[in-house]
This record gives C-alpha cells, sequence and structure tokens, in this order.
C-alpha cells in the first residue's frame, strides 16, 4: 500500500465519519425539538400557570384570613358564652344558697 492509497482511505473514512455525525445529528435534533411554535405555546402554558398560581395564592389568602375572622369571632363568643355561663352558675349558686336559709328557716318555724 502505497503513500496516496493511504491518504484515499484517510480522507475516504473522514468523510464518512462527518456523514454518520451529521446524520445522527440531524437525527437527535428531530427527536428532541417539536419546533419553534412549541417554544411560544410553552411559554404561553407557563405563564397561564403563573396567572393561575397567583390566583390560588390569592383565594387561598382569602380564606386563611375569613378563617381567622371566624376563629377570634368564634373565640369571642366562646368567652362570651363562658362569662354567662359562669355568671348564671354563680346565681343559681346564690338562689341554692337562699333557698336552702328559706328551707332552714321555714323548718325551725314549724318546729317551734
Amino acid at each position: 500500500m502505497d503513500r496516496t492509497d493511504l491518504t484515499l482511505i484517510i480522507g475516504s473514512a473522514l468523510v464518512v465519519a462527518v456523514i454518520i455525525g451529521w446524520t445522527v445529528r440531524w437525527f437527535f435534533d428531530r427527536m428532541n425539538t417539536t419546533g419553534p411554535m412549541a417554544s411560544d405555546e410553552v411559554v404561553a402554558r407557563m405563564r397561564e400557570a403563573e396567572a393561575a398560581q397567583a390566583a390560588a395564592e390569592a383565594h387561598a389568602t382569602e380564606i386563611e384570613r375569613n378563617a381567622r375572622n371566624s376563629e377570634s369571632q368564634l373565640h369571642a363568643e366562646l368567652e362570651a358564652a363562658m362569662t354567662g355561663l359562669g355568671n348564671a352558675r354563680r346565681e343559681s349558686e346564690q338562689w341554692r344558697t337562699e333557698a336552702e336559709a328559706w328551707r332552714t328557716e321555714v323548718e325551725e318555724l314549724r318546729g317551734h
């Protein structure tokens, strides 16, 4: 094999390698991209998702604020009810004491 044959073989191998590389690159690009419109579509979907996320966060904040308001209102109502119940118990105890005193007084009057 002389120098010319070796040069032709190496040159042919390089051309074949370039063609194979170009073909593989073309195939890889073809499999991994869906076109220029797809990126615009992805951007639009991302913006819609961000808008939906912001709306959901605002709604969640509103629900949380309403829940806290309801909780504070219920807490105030519970405190008022507990105060009323305490007052009713004290009044009941007072009535019970007065009734017991009257009963004792009536029994003393009957006994004499």
